[in-house]
């Protein structure tokens, strides 16, 4: 009796294991044309960065010194373009499943701080973070006009 419910039971693991590399391996996914580099801000400044600092120039000229706890995205499931309320647009990234853990704890970490986003050693963007971002769902606003948040999802995806 006992092993008649060991085995029911491995088969009920087995078949939810099943579904959810189903779900996973049915995502939809954007090949990104370079990776997406994450990092938390450490500082700021105007100007070149100095030789010997961990960090990317800006466009300003200045430069975002990072810290090494970043992560590297290479694919997405969707990047849209959406309309705001307030008549800007935002761009949304939509991670996939292996890399939201690991975002929501690089976002929890930098909470109220920048990250940088870097595509082929350049600065994207900048965005302050508000709060941990959980689920995979990372809306970048910044009173982008439409051409803005156009011309932003193409800088993170080469498409």
């Amino acid at each position: 009796m006992i092993t008649s419910i060991v085995v029911i039971a491995l088969a009920a693991c087995a078949v939810a294991l099943t579904g959810v590399l189903l779900s996973i391996a049915r995502q939809p996914r954007v090949d990104l044309a370079e990776p997406l580099l994450i990092y938390p801000v450490s500082q700021h400044t105007q100007g070149v960065c100095p030789v010997d600092a961990l960090g990317f120039a800006g466009p300003e000229p200045s430069c975002y010194q990072v810290v090494e706890d970043g992560i590297e995205v290479k694919r997405v499931s969707a990047v849209d373009v959406q309309a705001l309320p307030d008549g800007t647009y935002g761009v949304v990234l939509h991670l996939l499943t292996g890399d939201r853990g690991e975002f929501e704890s690089l976002t929890g970490k930098a909470a109220g701080k920048q990250l940088v986003l870097v595509v082929s050693g350049r600065v994207v963007t900048a965005p302050t973070v508000d709060a941990p971002i959980k689920g995979g769902r990372v809306m970048l606003t910044g009173q982008f006009s439409q051409a803005g948040a156009d011309q932003l999802a193409y800088e993170l995806t080469g498409k």
